[in-house]
């Protein structure tokens, strides 16, 4: 899987959903709660969950567009410099007046793992989406964190005809948004934690099958350092993580959603979408750093390449 090299075959991926701005902590020990710690390193950075899905497919060679909202304030200046300075067009954000712009602590371990504390304003998603209208949208990715965009977004991709990705972690408790995105979303990926709140199985293979009894799309479920699990008929597919030494895991779903879009944007079938998707997300995990760590295209197909030619 290459990136395509003529500008008019750039695949082209919206995502839709938060946007945030993330104070990032290092610790050289483990969080213990209660105690005070003193952080190796603090950086800030443009974050959320579909931002850096953008920014993870724009360095993956795909020409990425954002719909969110931010706070008509400095913090959401910087945001969307940021965004910019990653080559992803932000023609859909909205700019909310008197409104703060959402803001995340992440705290990075000494073993990779992260803890996030975010804020959102409790209202700043309580606008309409810009309408969709871009000239060219070959899938769309949605977080759900904005239920009107969500909505849009879905029903965007069902008028186009493209696939839209849905990552679902976290329980969908509004009965008219997870109708929609069982009715209309192509690609569900739930995390392991929001598919056993959502389902209330055991295994993620139960909770898969309890799942796809409720909609056609394709249904997954990503694993951590476990790899991803999907469901081809009756049958759970599972595919290992790439084995990488750990060094920060902050946004490593974000990159293997954005992947995974921009792989069924440029044709590829489910597993082999997974497969990249999961060869960039443990490149991200290899490296500190949110956005920063982000892995480049030719980085990740090196990876796939060994991992089909058995030299991983």
């Amino acid at each position: 899987m290459t990136a395509p090299t003529d500008c008019a075959d750039v695949a082209g991926v919206l995502c839709v959903g938060q946007a945030t701005f993330d104070h990032v902590m290092f610790l050289p020990t483990a969080v213990t709660v209660g105690l005070k710690h003193a952080a190796v390193d603090h950086r800030v950075v443009g974050g959320g969950v579909a931002a850096n899905a953008a920014v993870a497919a724009s360095r993956l060679g795909g020409a990425s567009i954002l719909a969110s909202c931010v706070g008509d304030d400095p913090t959401g200046r910087l945001v969307l410099e940021g965004l910019a300075d990653e080559r992803v067009d932000t023609h859909f954000v909205r700019r909310v007046a008197a409104t703060a712009t959402p803001v995340s602590m992440v705290v990075v371990s000494s073993d990779g793992a992260r803890t996030v504390f975010n804020h959102t304003p409790a209202t700043l998603f309580d606008r309409p989406c810009l309408p969709l209208d871009h000239r060219r949208i070959d899938v769309v990715l949605t977080d759900c964190r904005w239920p009107a965009g969500t909505l849009a977004a879905l029903q965007h991709a069902h008028d186009s005809s493209v696939p839209c990705v849905v990552d679902v972690d976290r329980r969908i408790t509004d009965s008219e948004l997870r109708r929609m995105v069982f009715d209309l979303g192509t690609h569900l990926v739930f995390s392991e934690d929001a598919l056993s709140d959502s389902t209330g199985c055991a295994s993620s293979g139960d909770g898969l099958r309890a799942i796809a009894q409720q909609t056609s799309a394709h249904v997954s479920v990503t694993l951590g350092e476990r790899g991803v699990q999907w469901l081809d008929g009756e049958v759970v597919e599972s595919m290992d993580a790439f084995v990488v030494d750990v060094v920060d895991t902050s946004a490593a779903g974000d990159v293997f959603h954005g992947a995974f879009a921009l792989a069924l944007a440029e044709g590829l079938d489910e597993a082999a979408g997974f497969r990249f998707a999961s060869a960039a997300a443990a490149l991200k995990c290899s490296r500190a750093g949110a956005r920063a760590g982000m892995p480049e295209r030719p980085a990740v197909d090196e990876l796939v390449a060994r991992t089909l030619t058995g030299t991983r």
